[in-house]
């Protein structure tokens, strides 16, 4: 995940399914709708061989996933003219998205996993669980390796506990967090910035 990190952050190198109507204004959607019927299937294929987490770092299914996912942030680059970071916030939520998608898909959570994740963040006040993913998200992107703090924990475990889910399941679970919150955070400064 850090490698496309990077990849994103690389954006600003760069010349210059369905979102909130001012999002789309906006040009976010502009991604989506740019991937060709061959990248579709070729993500769609990805997708089940995609492995997150895995030890080091993401194998190759999870990076050819990244490398289409950058081209169509390229391509909205190119056609919207956005600015270096327009473009690189547009690349973390593209990027998340994605690989959301492609996690959901890959078996590495199993779907009453997903369901009870997905139940657990639709109950409740979740701010302070996204805040800590978001600080973990910010904290790996600068090469902070202090690890999160004891309450960035405390909320991630019991997010955890509340889903029924296992100790072995937090990692997968954590993972899953981190692609959604790459594309609220990409989302969030992306529409700021407009």
């Amino acid at each position: 995940m850090f490698k496309r990190l990077a990849i994103a952050a690389a954006a600003l190198a760069l010349p210059f399914a369905a979102l909130p109507a001012m999002a789309q204004d906006k040009g976010l959607d502009c991604m989506a709708r740019s991937y060709t019927a061959s990248q579709r299937a070729e993500l769609a294929e990805l997708g089940p061989r995609a492995r997150f987490g895995d030890g080091g770092d993401a194998n190759s299914a999870a990076n050819a996933m990244g490398d289409i996912a950058m081209a169509a942030v390229e391509s909205c680059i190119s056609q919207l003219g956005w600015s270096q970071e327009e473009a690189m916030y547009a690349a973390l939520y593209e990027l998340g998205r994605v690989s959301e998608a492609g996690f959901r898909v890959s078996g590495q959570l199993s779907d009453s996993d997903l369901a009870a994740v997905d139940r657990a963040l639709a109950t409740g006040d979740r701010t302070a669980l996204w805040a800590s993913v978001e600080r973990g998200l910010t904290g790996g992107m600068v090469g902070d390796t202090g690890g999160p703090s004891s309450a960035d924990t405390i909320a991630m475990g019991a997010f955890i506990l509340g889903t029924g889910l296992g100790e072995e399941e937090a990692v997968r679970v954590g993972i899953l967090l981190g692609f959604m919150g790459l594309q609220r955070m990409g989302e969030r400064e992306f529409l700021a910035l407009q």
